[in-house]
C-alpha cells in the first residue's frame, strides 16, 4: 500500500485508535512489525498491531522507567540491565546519568534492534559506549547466566505477556530479577493499560509480589496510548517512595512527579485485591 491512509490500532473488537499514515516498514518475523509515519505523531513503531512508541512522546515512557527507580536509589546507580528495549530510548536515558560504568541490554529480536537503528536512530541511546553491552538474547535466559546481587537497577522495558514476552511475567523470571540485583536495588517493568488490559495486572501482580517483598504499582499518561500505563516497581527493601534521593530531572521526569506515580485511583487498587 501506497500514499497516506487510515490505520486503526485495534484495541478490543469494537475499539481502536486511528491514525493517517504512510507506511514505512512491514514485515513478519518473531513480532509482526510496522512502522507508519502521521504528521502529528512523527514516526510510530508498531508490534504485532499495537503501538509501541511514538517519536512525539516517547520520551514520557522512558524517562518514567528509568529516571523514577533512579530517583529512589540511595547512591547513584553504576550497573544495569536492561530486559528489551531495543529502541535504546532506556539506553539514551541512562546514558545521562554520569555514575553508571556497566550496563547490560538483553534483546530477542535483532530485527527490531536494526529496525530502530535505521528509522529510530534519533531517540536511540549510543550502542557504541564502551560500557554498553548488548546481548541477543532472551531476557530471563540472559538474567540466569548474571551475577547474583550485581546490578543496582533491572529495567524491563517489553511487550504485554504475548509471544515471547511471556516469559517476563513469570515468578520464574522474577525470582531471577531479585536473585542479580543488589539489596538496595530495583526492578521495574511495564505492566500494561489496567483500563484495557486489567487482566495484566491480576495476574502478574501477585507472581511479583511472591518474589519481592515491596511492590508498588506505578502511573504514567503517555498520550499516544490514550490512557495511564502502569508499571511494577519492586525492591527487597523499605523505601521512602515520595522523596527522592537522586534528584534528577529530565524533559518529563522531575523530583516532584513521585507522589503521582505512586497516587492509584480506586479502579487501580480494586484490580489489587
Amino acid at each position: 500500500m501506497t500514499g497516506s491512509f487510515w490505520w486503526r490500532e485495534k484495541i478490543f473488537k469494537d475499539f481502536g485508535h486511528s491514525y493517517k499514515v504512510e507506511l514505512v516498514f512491514e514485515e513478519k518475523g518473531l513480532q509482526e512489525i510496522q512502522i507508519f509515519k502521521n504528521p502529528s505523531w512523527g514516526y510510530l513503531f508498531v508490534l504485532d498491531g499495537i503501538v509501541q512508541f511514538t517519536e512525539k512522546d516517547e520520551f514520557i515512557y522512558h524517562e518514567t522507567i528509568t529516571y523514577l527507580p533512579i530517583s529512589l536509589l540511595p547512591t547513584p546507580p553504576e550497573e544495569v540491565i536492561i530486559v528489551g528495549g531495543g529502541d535504546g530510548g532506556v539506553l539514551r536515558e541512562l546514558q545521562k546519568i554520569p555514575t553508571l560504568k556497566k550496563i547490560i541490554q538483553f534483546e530477542i529480536d535483532t530485527l527490531v534492534f536494526d529496525l530502530c537503528q535505521k528509522y529510530f536512530f534519533k531517540i536511540s541511546g549510543d550502542y557504541a559506549d564502551p560500557r554498553v553491552n548488548l546481548v541477543i538474547k532472551d531476557g530471563y535466559l540472559g538474567l540466569k547466566e548474571s551475577p547474583s546481587e550485581g546490578f543496582d537497577l533491572v529495567i524491563v522495558d517489553c511487550t504485554d505477556p504475548v509471544g515471547p514476552a511471556k516469559t517476563l511475567y513469570t515468578v520464574e523470571f522474577y525470582q531471577e530479577a531479585s536473585r542479580v540485583l543488589k539489596p538496595h536495588g530495583f526492578f521495574i517493568q511495564q505492566a500494561s493499560l489496567p483500563i484495557y488490559f486489567p487482566h495484566i495486572i491480576k495476574e502478574a501482580y501477585p507472581k511479583i509480589s511472591q518474589v519481592f517483598p515491596y511492590v508498588k504499582i506505578v502511573r504514567c499518561y503517555v498520550p499516544c496510548y490514550g490512557e495511564e500505563i502502569a508499571f511494577f516497581l519492586a525492591t527487597k527493601e523499605p523505601k521512602d517512595w515520595f522523596n527522592p534521593k537522586q534528584l534528577i530531572s529530565g524533559k518529563y521526569y522531575h523530583p516532584g512527579l513521585n507522589p503521582y506515580y505512586f497516587s492509584l485511583p480506586q479502579t487501580w487498587l480494586e484490580l489489587l485485591k
